[in-house]
């Protein structure tokens, strides 16, 4: 076990709960990923590793332990060669629920199989190269996928590669999109977001003053709507559902 996986073995002891030593890992991270240069632990939560059953009560530990540090950024870096799938769908309803972005990093590791789960599931995500995102049929889980957006002909993919990895190329990416249907919603009906203003600001168009109440919306929005969320998964746990 290494120095980070001890560190996280104490915390979630404390917590009381256990943690096999073929857990993912759950960290903050403490280098740039630029640079590869110490930061200290000011950078975005980190699960790495296979997901196994637990993952999920270890992971809403961690988030439990400082919730304004992970909601700061409400992000989540995932690099899993695969896992459970049962437990990487309740990992996915959580981010869901708490509205976080999603990124998969070279310098961290590809998100394969049931990974990908949570990736589809994120309110934004994004992955930084090839090969990073890889997908394969997932038992009992084709619903949620549709459910979260994830197109029909990438539907098809994931079905029909049963034993083999499909990567997914640039043009899957896309049609994916860096933002979920469902987040796009949430934010049209909770800050009248204009998706047409905001491709005009990026694209220069427009002056980044006219995405500036709806920002301050969102930043509003998101943050109490995933406290509130934060609440209900913890007052879950407590009461065992």
């Amino acid at each position: 076990m290494t120095v980070t996986r001890q560190r996280i073995a104490a915390l979630l002891v404390a917590a009381g709960l256990a943690m096999p030593l073929s857990a993912a890992e759950i960290f903050y991270m403490d280098h740039d990923l630029l640079t590869g240069k110490y930061v200290g632990d000011v950078g975005p939560l980190v699960l790495s590793g296979e997901i196994v059953s637990g993952d999920y009560d270890r992971l809403l530990a961690k988030i439990a332990l400082d919730p304004g540090r992970y909601l700061e950024q409400n992000k989540l870096i995932v690099a899993s060669p695969d896992g459970d799938v049962p437990e990487s769908l309740r990992v996915a309803a959580l981010v869901k629920a708490l509205l976080s972005e999603v990124t998969v990093d070279p310098q961290t590791g590809p998100c394969v199989g049931a990974c990908f789960l949570i990736y589809a599931a994120a309110s934004e995500r994004a992955s930084d190269g090839p090969r990073l995102i890889g997908v394969h049929r997932l038992p009992g889980a084709g619903e949620f996928l549709a459910v979260n957006g994830v197109p029909a002909p990438l539907l098809a993919e994931i079905a029909r590669h049963t034993r083999e990895v499909y990567w997914l190329t640039p043009a899957d990416e896309q049609a994916l999109g860096h933002r979920s249907p469902a987040f796009a919603r949430y934010l049209k009906t909770r800050c009248a977001w204009d998706a047409a203003v905001e491709r005009d600001v990026f694209s220069g168009k427009t002056e980044f003053a006219a995405l500036s109440a709806p920002l301050e919306c969102r930043a509003r929005a998101t943050q109490s709507d995933a406290r509130q969320a934060l609440a209900r998964a913890l007052a879950g746990r407590s009461s065992g559902r």
